[in-house]
């Protein structure tokens, strides 16, 4: 198995989660980082954030930005249902990227990395996976994301979490 270049271990709390899955963090997330998020984000996570689904995504995102400047484009930006993702994504990557990531033959179901991430003035960019505390790459995603930085040129990196228990 391949290795990705990690940039971050996060420590989070399980209750952050539990305020995610509330809706409480969704939508003040969504207020205070609109450039982050857009309709469409907060409209799938308050469809599934009861489920726990994107809270770590959503969290890496804010971090990554507070961090290191980096906006990021959550989940979804290889699905033409999501437009304006797609126009982000165009302007980043050069077309055999593009075509790599809508069309992904071969691969199954496996999706694209969590987040692309990317300057505000787009002179840089990048994708990241984001695994929570008992989360795992799996075969499928390393064999795509292996072909992804191989047709990128861009490495894949990885934002960890680990719970702290308080």
């Amino acid at each position: 198995m391949d290795e990705f270049q990690l940039i971050a271990t996060f420590i989070t709390h399980p209750n952050h989660h539990e305020l995610f899955r509330s809706k409480d963090l969704v939508v003040e997330w969504a207020r205070t980082y609109p450039m982050l998020f857009d309709d469409d984000d907060l409209r799938v996570a308050e469809n599934q954030a009861h489920i726990g689904y994107h809270f770590y995504e959503w969290l890496a995102a804010v971090l990554i930005y507070h961090s290191f400047g980096y906006l990021s484009l959550i989940e979804k930006y290889e699905f033409k249902t999501h437009p304006q993702k797609q126009q982000i994504l165009r302007r980043l990557a050069p077309r055999q990227v593009v075509d790599f990531i809508l069309h992904r033959k071969g691969y199954g179901r496996v999706q694209c990395p969590d987040l692309l991430v990317y300057l505000p003035d787009y002179s840089d960019w990048f994708f990241c996976e984001v695994k929570g505390p008992r989360d795992k790459l799996r075969e499928d995603q390393v064999n795509l994301f292996n072909a992804l930085a191989e047709i990128s040129g861009k490495d894949i990196r990885l934002v960890e979490f680990r719970y702290q228990h308080i």
